[in-house]
């Protein structure tokens, strides 16, 4: 029952890892914000068009009381019919000819041009694709940063206050069902509960009645959280107070006795495998600035270019050598290697779940920007320029991170590795590399580079909890 349920409200049956189980069509409105902002002129369109057709409506109805007001008037009138040649001929005029108006003003084909509009505007609308992917990365967000329900249906995210428009009862339920779905009782009834105090505390319930879901469908789904915890006296609170409701409806009534079954004779419950654990221990350690007399911080010249402009270089580790070197890329530069991959930006054919970003491979023939920061990636490390001239630029989304390989390998046999920051974020997306107990934060134009000779080493990226990132990939060989 829950699984349809879900799959009558969002069209989708979660699977949380792994493929979706329906046709994968995306437009990765999920893990890309730039694929997002499509959206926005979508829903400007949509409201736009709406407008539209109620201002249709409002000329139709306007149009439809002139027509009562007249007819009642002359029923009125009718009421102290004589034989008055006067009154006899205003009736037969008024049939003859305001009837065959209102025969065509009730025929009268209304909307027509926005329904057209809404039709098409459903063929960009999201998929079930994108719509499970949403789930699955309020899932990871939720687990790795341990974000508080309340909090996030408030539109507050780690103690601040974003001041965005507050998640409503739809999105409390979806959840609640999602948890539900994958076992986690204790975040299914805290969600589901969110969803009924808000529907308790609604100021007008009748702007409710056009929903799929009814109130009687939260009481069962907060019977089944409950039930699922072993809270088997709540559970049968709730129970009951569907039976009130529907006093014939065979499902609460078999609940119910399921559950007199379960109080008497309790199950001895497990606690349901999470997920996510592994990301969660790496990105919510704190990892303290080193302090080492070994680590130095100094400025590079030894190109010509660098002569003229030297760049700082600090040491984050020795074994494996890490370094970063901010402002390393301009303002410029950046905003035109992001609008040259824009267009190319897709998703990786062979996505994990463990990534969440979409990519542009760009290599130096495509544009000259992508040869200059190349090059410039390969001066200032060593390398010889005919290596590889490949440039990947990622743009992430919801709880964006990408981390190709599940064991936090480093996903290729490069020498060395390259990122460059190409936006600041707000909240989360910092890499992180275990073994030397280095996290780095993103800071927009600053160049990160570690050395990889035998695939040994390993770091892993947090999933993305605020703002657009923006990153270029470079593997050195």
């Amino acid at each position: 029952m829950l699984l349809l349920f879900i799959a009558l409200t969002t069209g989708v049956v979660l699977q949380v890892k792994g493929q979706v189980m329906s046709t994968p069509i995306s437009d990765d409105f999920t893990i890309s914000l730039e694929s997002q902002l499509s959206l926005l002129k979508f829903k400007e369109a949509q409201a736009n068009n709406l407008l539209t057709y109620r201002e249709a409506l409002d000329a139709q109805l306007k149009e439809i009381k002139l027509a009562i007001y007249h007819t009642e008037n002359l029923l009125r009138s009718a009421s102290h019919f004589q034989h008055n040649l006067i009154f006899e001929f205003k009736v037969l005029r008024h049939i003859y000819k305001d009837w065959p108006q209102y025969f065509k003003l009730l025929k009268k084909e209304l909307g027509t041009a926005e329904i057209s509009l809404s039709q098409e505007l459903l063929t960009r609308q999201p998929t079930s694709v994108d719509f499970t992917e949403s789930l699955r990365a309020i899932y990871r967000l939720q687990t790795v940063y341990n974000l508080d329900s309340s909090d996030m249906a408030e539109g507050i995210l780690d103690g601040f206050d974003y001041n965005v428009q507050k998640w409503g009862i739809d999105e409390c339920l979806v959840l609640g069902l999602m948890y539900q779905y994958l076992k986690n009782y204790d975040l299914s009834e805290y969600w589901l509960k969110l969803a009924l105090h808000q529907y308790e505390e609604h100021p007008n319930r009748d702007v409710l009645k056009i929903k799929l879901w009814k109130y009687h469908n939260l009481l069962e789904f907060l019977m089944e959280a409950n039930k699922g915890l072993g809270r088997y006296v709540a559970a049968k609170e709730f129970a009951n107070e569907l039976i009130s409701i529907f006093p014939n409806q065979m499902y609460a009534i078999k609940q119910l006795a399921k559950l007199e079954y379960l109080q008497a004779n309790p199950l001895n419950l497990t606690e349901t495998k999470k997920d996510y654990q592994v990301q969660k221990a790496i990105c919510s350690k704190p990892y303290p600035k080193k302090v080492s007399v070994n680590l130095i911080c100094r400025y590079v010249n030894w190109t010509p270019f660098l002569k003229l402009a030297p760049l700082k270089l600090e040491e984050l580790a020795i074994n494996p050598s890490l370094v970063i070197i901010p402002d390393f890329v301009g303002e410029k530069d950046m905003e035109i290697l992001k609008n040259v991959a824009r267009p190319k930006l897709k998703r990786n054919e062979h996505l994990s779940w463990n990534c969440s970003c979409k990519i542009s491979t760009l290599s130096s023939s495509s544009h000259n920007i992508v040869g200059k920061i190349n090059h410039q990636i390969t001066d200032i490390i060593g390398f010889p320029r005919n290596g590889n001239q490949v440039l990947e630029v990622i743009n992430y989304g919801i709880a964006g991170n990408y981390n190709p390989h599940d064991t936090l390998r480093s996903p290729s046999n490069s020498i060395a590795n390259a990122l460059i920051y190409l936006s600041n974020a707000e909240k989360g997306g910092e890499i992180v590399f275990p073994s030397v107990e280095v996290k780095i934060k993103p800071q927009k134009g600053t160049l990160l580079v570690w050395v990889n000779p035998k695939e040994s080493i390993f770091y892993h990226q947090c999933p993305l909890l605020k703002g657009n990132m923006w990153l270029a990939n470079k593997m050195l060989n």
